[in-house]
This record gives C-alpha cells, sequence and structure tokens, in this order.
C-alpha cells in the first residue's frame, strides 16, 4: 500500500467490495484469451468461488479481477498485507498464468502471510485496532469533557450573575463547605449522571487528575466569559456610532489604584446603557499616568475614542478634570469635541457637604449624631435597639442603623431617617444602657441621652430631613444609568427652586410647630430653645452704638442657622452646576418646551444648530434644521401613538412639580393634560419615539 494514502482514502479502500466483474459486464461479453501451452486460455467466473464441501461454495473476497491487465489479484493483502505479503505476485503484480491458476490460488489461499492479512482485514471492519480504540476512546472523553464543562460553565455564569463568591476557607473534599462553587457543583452533580461520576473519579484519584474545578480553571473559564461579554458590549458600541466615556479610580485591598472604564452608548431601541469595559491597575495616580492607561486599553481593544468619543465624566479630582495637566485636557487636545461634564452626582455630594460645614449648630449636630451611631453599633447595643424597636414599634420593621459614608452622603439621610422614624426606641435603649454596670458605657449613654433629648437637636433633625427630602431623590436620579442630562439640569433647578421657597418666616414656623408636636408627643422635658442668655460688651473708647443683642432663640436659629444652611444649599447648588449650563445651552432643542414652542411656530435661532454642528461635525446643519421641525410638530402625535402606560417617567424619581390650577373648561384641563405628559418625557424617550417608530432613517441627524 502506498503510504502516502490517507487514512480517510485508505479506509474507503477497504470498505469496498472486490472487483470481480461476470464475462457479461466486459467487452464482447467474454474475458479476453491467450495462447498459454496448446491452446488459448482465459479466466474464468468460476474461480470468484470456492468449493468447501458437499458441493457449497463460498465466495473469495479477497480475489479481486483487473479487466485493464487481464489479470487477478488478491486485494487483501495488497490493503493489509505485512511485507512480506505485500512482495507476492498476486498483491504486487498480479497473475494472469491461467494454465496453472487454480493450483496458485489454492497456494495462496494457505500461505501463511495471506492468511495473516485476513485477520488483520478482520480486525480493521470490526474497529479491532489499537489506534481506533485509542481514537474512539479519546472522542468518547472530549464528548464528557464537554459536557462536563458546560455544566461548570452554567454554574460559574450562575454565580457571576448573583455577584456571589466563589471559592471557600477550606476546599478539600473532606470538608463539610467548600464554598459556594463547589458545593453547587455538587449539587448539580446529584441530577446529573456525568458530573456526579466525574466529582467521584477526582475524589477516588487524588493526583494526576483534570478536574475542571480548580482557581486557575474557574479564572481561564471566567476570562473566557468575560471576552465573549466585552466582545458584545464593543459590537454594541460600534453600532451606536458615537460615545461617551466615565472614568473613576478606587483603591482595593492590597493598596492598588484600580482604574475603571465605563462607556456610555444608545442602544438600538433607542435605550441608553451603561458597560464597564474594563478594570486596570494604574501605577501612575497623576493625569498623563491615567490618560496612558486609558489609551492603553482603547488600543487593546480597538476603541476608536478620537473620533467617535462625544463626551467625558469624571470626579472633581485634579488629576482627572484639570484645566493642563488632567485627563480631561489630554483627550480634548486629540478630540476637541469629547465636552466634560463634572459628575453631577458628585457635585451634588459636594453641595451637601458645603451645606452641612457652613455652620458651627448643623457641623455639631452631624458630629453628635456620628458619636450616637458609633456608640449604638457595638453588638449588645444594637440588639437591646432591635428589642426596644418591638417593643415600642410592634407593628413595623425593625430599622438597623445605619452609618455615615464619607463619599455619598446619601447615607447621612439614611441615618437620620432612622433616628426619627425610631426615635422612642433610642431613648427607651439608652435609658437601658445608662444603668449599665460599665462606667464608660453608661456615662457615654448619659451624655447621648442629653443631646438627643434636647430641642436643639430634633430641630436640627427635623430641618437636615427637610432638606434631605429634595436633594436625595435628586442624587439617586443623578447615579441611575438612564440620566438625561437635560432632565437632570431641570431637575436641580427644580430642587434649586423648592430649597428656596423654603426660606421664609412660615417654613420656619411650620418648621418649630413641627418640633414641639413631636417633642410634646414623645413627652420630652425640654419642649423650647433654651433662653439666651443676655451677655453686654463693654463700649470701648470712641464706640458710639453697641452692637445689637439677639434674645429670642428662635431669631437666633433662624438668623445663624436656618436662613445660613439655605443660603449655603442654593448658593453651592447655583455656583456648583453653572459650569454644565453652557452645554445645556447648546442641547436645549432637545427640551420640551423648545420641541412644542417649535411646533406651534416659533422660529429657530440658528446658534444653537451651529453649537451643535461645532460640536458633532458629521451633522448636515440645512438637513438638521429640517428635521427638528418636521419632528417638532409631529411629536405629540406620535408620542399620543405609543404605548403611554409602558414609558416610565423619571419625575417619579424626583420632587412632583407644584399641582397646577386646574381651570373650569375642559379645553384647558386637556391643555394641561398635555403639558404635563410632555413634560414626562426626557431627551431618551425622544430616541425611544424615533427607533419605536423605525424614524431613525428618516431623521439620521436628529437621532
Amino acid at each position: 500500500m502506498n503510504s502516502k494514502v490517507s487514512n480517510e482514502l485508505f479506509v474507503h479502500y477497504a470498505s469496498l467490495e472486490p472487483c470481480q466483474p461476470s464475462k457479461s459486464q466486459l467487452s464482447g461479453s467474454k474475458f479476453p484469451t491467450k495462447q498459454q501451452g496448446d491452446r488459448l486460455r482465459s479466466f474464468h467466473e468460476k474461480y470468484y468461488f470456492k468449493e468447501i464441501s458437499h458441493g457449497n461454495f463460498v465466495k473469495r473476497n479477497w480475489l479481486s479481477y483487473s479487466p485493464s491487465t487481464d489479470c487477478i489479484f488478491c486485494i487483501v493483502c495488497k490493503l493489509f498485507g505485512l511485507p512480506n505479503g505485500k512482495h507476492d505476485q498476486f498483491s504486487k503484480l498480479g497473475t494472469n498464468d491461467w494454465r496453472h491458476i487454480s493450483y496458485k490460488i489454492k497456494a495462496h489461499e494457505s500461505a501463511p502471510e495471506h492468511l495473516q492479512s485476513e485477520i488483520r482485514r478482520v480486525m480493521f471492519t470490526s474497529q479491532l485496532r489499537v489506534d481506533i480504540q485509542l481514537l474512539s476512546a479519546s472522542n468518547s472523553q472530549v464528548a464528557e469533557n464537554r459536557e462536563i464543562v458546560k455544566i461548570i460553565f452554567e454554574a460559574l455564569l450562575y454565580l457571576a450573575r448573583q455577584n456571589n463568591a466563589f471559592r471557600g476557607h477550606d476546599e478539600h473534599w473532606s470538608s463539610s463547605n467548600q464554598g459556594n462553587f463547589l458545593e453547587l457543583v455538587k449539587l448539580l452533580g446529584k441530577y446529573n449522571p456525568l458530573l456526579s461520576a466525574h466529582l467521584s473519579k477526582i475524589q477516588s484519584v487524588q493526583k494526576n487528575r483534570l478536574t475542571f474545578l480548580s482557581n486557575v480553571s474557574q479564572n481561564n473559564m471566567l476570562s473566557v466569559m468575560s471576552e465573549m461579554v466585552r466582545e458584545e458590549i464593543l459590537k454594541r458600541v460600534k453600532q451606536a456610532g458615537v460615545f461617551s466615556i466615565i472614568i473613576d479610580t478606587t483603591t482595593d485591598v492590597s493598596n492598588l489604584e484600580q482604574f475603571s472604564l465605563v462607556l456610555r452608548y444608545i442602544n438600538e431601541e433607542g435605550e441608553t446603557e451603561e458597560r464597564l469595559i474594563a478594570m486596570k491597575v494604574a501605577h501612575d495616580s497623576t493625569g498623563l499616568g491615567m490618560f496612558n492607561v486609558f489609551c492603553d486599553i482603547c488600543d487593546k481593544y480597538n476603541i476608536d475614542w478620537e473620533t467617535k468619543l462625544c463626551a467625558q465624566s469624571y470626579d472633581g479630582a485634579a488629576s482627572m478634570q484639570g484645566q493642563y495637566s488632567g485627563v480631561r485636557s489630554y483627550v480634548q487636545e486629540k478630540n476637541p469635541n469629547a465636552i466634560y461634564v463634572w459628575c453631577f452626582a458628585h457635585v451634588l455630594n459636594l453641595v451637601v457637604v458645603d451645606t452641612c460645614d457652613k455652620c458651627s449648630s448643623v457641623r455639631n449636630f452631624f458630629g453628635e449624631v456620628q458619636s450616637l451611631i458609633t456608640y449604638m453599633r457595638a453588638r449588645k447595643r444594637t440588639a437591646t435597639f432591635l428589642e426596644q424597636q418591638t417593643k415600642c414599634y410592634p407593628s413595623e420593621r425593625p430599622c438597623r442603623i445605619k452609618n455615615f459614608s464619607t463619599t455619598r452622603w446619601t447615607s447621612h439621610d439614611r441615618a437620620l431617617s432612622v433616628i426619627s422614624k425610631k426615635y422612642l426606641a433610642f431613648l427607651k435603649t439608652l435609658e437601658e444602657l445608662i444603668n449599665s454596670t460599665d462606667r464608660e458605657t453608661s456615662s457615654t449613654a448619659s451624655n447621648l441621652y442629653k443631646i438627643i433629648t434636647s430641642f436643639k437637636f430634633i430641630l436640627n433633625l427635623f430641618l437636615m430631613e427637610n432638606i434631605f427630602s429634595y436633594t436625595t431623590p435628586l442624587s439617586i436620579y443623578l447615579q441611575s444609568s438612564s440620566i438625561d442630562f437635560i432632565q437632570a439640569i431641570t431637575m436641580v433647578d427644580v430642587c434649586a427652586k423648592k430649597l428656596s421657597d423654603l426660606r421664609n418666616q412660615q417654613s420656619l414656623n411650620i418648621l418649630i410647630t413641627k418640633t414641639k408636636s413631636f417633642v410634646n408627643e414623645i413627652g420630652l422635658v425640654e419642649c423650647e430653645l433654651p433662653n439666651i442668655r443676655s451677655r453686654r460688651r463693654k463700649l470701648l473708647p470712641g464706640e458710639v452704638v453697641s452692637d445689637e443683642i439677639i434674645i429670642n432663640p428662635y431669631d437666633q436659629f433662624k438668623i445663624e442657622v436656618y436662613y445660613v444652611v439655605l443660603d449655603q444649599v442654593n448658593t453651592s447648588i447655583i455656583s456648583r452646576f453653572e459650569g454644565a449650563r453652557g452645554i445645556l445651552s447648546n442641547l436645549s432643542l432637545l427640551s420640551f418646551d423648545r420641541l412644542k414652542a417649535t411646533g406651534e411656530g416659533t422660529e429657530i435661532s440658528d446658534d444653537n444648530f451651529i453649537a451643535l454642528k461645532n460640536w458633532i461635525p458629521s451633522l448636515n446643519l440645512d438637513n438638521l434644521k429640517m428635521e427638528y421641525s418636521i419632528f417638532a410638530r409631529s411629536f405629540i402625535k406620535l408620542y399620543y401613538g405609543m404605548n403611554l402606560s409602558n414609558i416610565k417617567s423619571n419625575n417619579e424619581l424626583i420632587i412632583e412639580s407644584e399641582n397646577k390650577t386646574n381651570s373650569d373648561s375642559d379645553s384647558s384641563n386637556n391643555l394641561d393634560n398635555e403639558e404635563g405628559i410632555m413634560k414626562k418625557l426626557s431627551a431618551t424617550e425622544i430616541l425611544k419615539i424615533l427607533c419605536s417608530y423605525n424614524l431613525v432613517v428618516a431623521f439620521p441627524n436628529l437621532f
């Protein structure tokens, strides 16, 4: 057999029947004749068969006749023979000695080489070959391993989606708890025989085993899944055309600076998506170092930020937003169209920080609250507090004490909310701790009891609760992934107006009345602000007018606390969000009031379109004007054509706007309802309208 013949071709030859044509199938309907001895001789069909006994015949499957050479061959020796058998005349050249053919056939059939070839043929055709057995066993093992790995992938995917820990403290097979991953695999093995057999084999063979369960295998599989997810995200980003970035850093438990990059884009359904694309250790925390990490990530994943990036958002760190050496400036050097937006949630946190640190009364109030929380978070004191809650508020769910966070000031609102709702339980807990035999516990509880039962503490508590009732919902919305820029600025203005409206005597009187009512309901001793002791300062030589002395404690609270806090929060909101309003002027075309006014015939200034053209050079200015005008005229009709009940209003997360006075006429009511519905929409819903009606192709510049 030619060694160059492939295994596939060899298998094909072995599967063929021997060539045994009858004379009717040959040219002239006879076998060729030739002179041998004293007469003409030829091959005969009877040689295809062998007589075994009593007139019984069997077919010679090894004998093959070649009409082209007029010779017979042993196909078995030719394919399966050993070297000696392959050099035999029947296998190499064939024979046409028809005079002695009977003798030669019988001699070949009984030859040891031919018998060995027959045995090898039987082994081959019955799949008893060693190589086939090894290949079959290997294929079977591969198929089993694939099924096992598939189950393990499902377990990993489940734990990853649930954000659960994978490994345990003791992962030996003798451990009662091997961690979430191994315990989940063992649970799945109870319902999968293949996985169960695999686990049993692992436990029986302690060394040189392939388990697919080690931490290295877990990490490799997670890396494969993460790459698949990243590829899908990058595919969607490319389909979106343009995108923005959000960058932040944080220090992990090993004190390494982790750099995280988030891409924000619009998907095919017109919905906003924010996706984490990479996390990388940043060894250089300067602006240039952060920028180099950003470039490395973009180069690795082929992200075209120099032409497709339209906006960037970071916190207020100098290395990020610095005008000369921050990441912002380095990005804008290569992509001037990548506008910078300071993280609104971070800005609002700074507003709250400014407010809480402005006056000593509020600053001391939060210090006292922090002391109370720190004291009450001890295990036994927490248990006592929970027990008192069940006694004082049996029909309400117990609350745990919320600690302050240094970065998210919404945690202050949660802490104050627990104190306000469970105030009586706090009092009972401190009263019980005052009687403790431990001197430190008793003295601290006594001091805290005096603090929280003071009228001033409760007044400050309700004041800050009132302020947080406006800032916390706004902060929650500003941290949501579906945030709309124009809507966010509008909500900030609404929040500022609401807080500004509190700066009057009537609102202060309501606050004081609420505090007095609460104090009387609880039954506290101090039900008023303590009187101010009059201290007259001696006039110095040359002074004509003495200082005006504030004797009324409520006037002092109004001047030194109430107005100061409200003035500070309004001033901070205006000043810190001022930088974002320049961008808003360019995007105000997408506001609902502008769309409605344009639809009613109000002319559009070209300045806004030119600014948008400068920001996004690919826009066609003339087509954009035309698309905007047509869309504005049909905006309300398109909106009513959608399923309005399925569009969630972003305003559900913020302060409800003031209720408008209802008109007596039905037409006025309909107009108010229409305007109310319009104000519930955002620029994101405009994108949804374009996608819902498949108008992206018709309005490409507006989209």
